[in-house]
């Protein structure tokens, strides 16, 4: 009998092992892994964006306890003045903080032509390399604080190409791109050599670039986390 039970044990196993290998390989892909990648790389966005919101609510909150606490110490008034004094020197040149002065006011859009000159459609368009030529720029002729379509530029801040729209901060900006710079000399600025590359393309391919200057610009504190990174000597 027991010899008898053997065989149908062992067809019994194989069935068995044929079901799991069809339910397994039955089990329907991932949605995700089936879409596009443009449209992951959407969702990764969209991502970003919901971070960068919740952290600026959390930077909204922190700022509110540090008002609290600066209020509740009156009774220490003397010492508070002077930490005062050392949030306001380090918030200013971490960007934390609004600034207003005379300054440079850049705009860059894309070309008002049709069809390219050089028949490279690349050339109508403003790159996340032209605004960063202008931000250098702007650096170099003394600016002390930046910011582009309202968002403050700060030592994390990345200008990135997102198709033909540029990720700043976690947010995503179409052109026009206004930038402004408070501190920034004009005559300095319009003699760096980029800028004069910029003015040529823009004369050749129907690009806007134009600089103007401002008595009382202003220019945003940042609103978002600053996470730094520094190097570490190895072991």
């Amino acid at each position: 009998m027991a010899r008898r039970g053997r065989p149908l044990a062992a067809v019994a196993c194989v069935v068995m092992g044929f079901i799991a290998v069809v339910a397994v390989r039955s089990r329907p892909a991932s949605p995700q892994a089936r879409l596009p990648r443009q449209y992951q790389l959407a969702a990764l966005i969209e991502q970003q964006r919901r971070t960068t919101a919740n952290l600026q609510r959390e930077v909204q909150d922190l700022r509110r306890q540090v008002d609290d606490l600066r209020t509740s110490a009156n009774s220490q008034r003397q010492s508070t003045d002077t930490i005062e004094q050392q949030l306001a020197a380090t918030g200013q040149v971490a960007g934390l903080v609004e600034l207003r002065g005379p300054g440079v006011k850049v705009t860059l859009d894309d070309s008002t032509l049709d069809k390219p000159p050089s028949g490279n459609v690349n050339d109508l368009v403003i790159h996340s390399q032209d605004v960063q030529g202008v931000v250098n720029a702007l650096w170099r002729a003394g600016a002390e604080a930046i910011g582009i379509n309202g968002q403050r530029l700060v030592s994390t801040s990345a200008v990135l190409c997102v198709g033909n729209t540029l990720l700043l901060n976690g947010s995503v900006y179409s052109p026009p791109y206004e930038i402004t710079a408070i501190g920034a000399a004009h005559d300095q600025f319009e003699d760096d050599r980029l800028v004069r590359r910029l003015h040529a393309d823009a004369d050749n391919f129907g690009l806007r670039f134009s600089v103007g200057t401002g008595e009382n610009l202003r220019v945003p504190a940042f609103a978002g986390v600053t996470s730094p990174k520094y190097a570490r000597p190895s072991r």
